[in-house]
């Protein structure tokens, strides 16, 4: 996936705009299928606890995919972030 940073909030939000579908590391496109779909994440704290907020706009053939994916992703990136503190 070859993405844009369409806007940037500095440690709250992050949007993307992907703008080409590719495989092989990027170095060869597939069929458009993702092409122009967007991925959020916002971060928003309340009372001491940090919550992440995905928003995804995810073409229906890859739903099943990125259901299985994502979970890990984000375990992924909690782990991390606990680690930090």
């Amino acid at each position: 996936m070859t993405s844009l940073i369409e806007k940037l909030n500095p440690n709250t939000f992050i949007l993307f705009r992907h703008s080409a579908d590719t495989k092989e590391s990027g170095q060869q496109e597939r069929k458009k299928e993702w092409t122009g779909g967007t991925e959020s994440y916002s971060l928003a704290e309340k009372n001491g606890v940090t919550t992440l907020i995905v928003k995804t706009d995810v073409p229906q053939e890859l739903v099943e995919i990125f259901n299985a994916r994502l979970p890990k992703a984000l375990e992924r990136i909690k782990m991390l972030a606990e680690k930090i503190k």
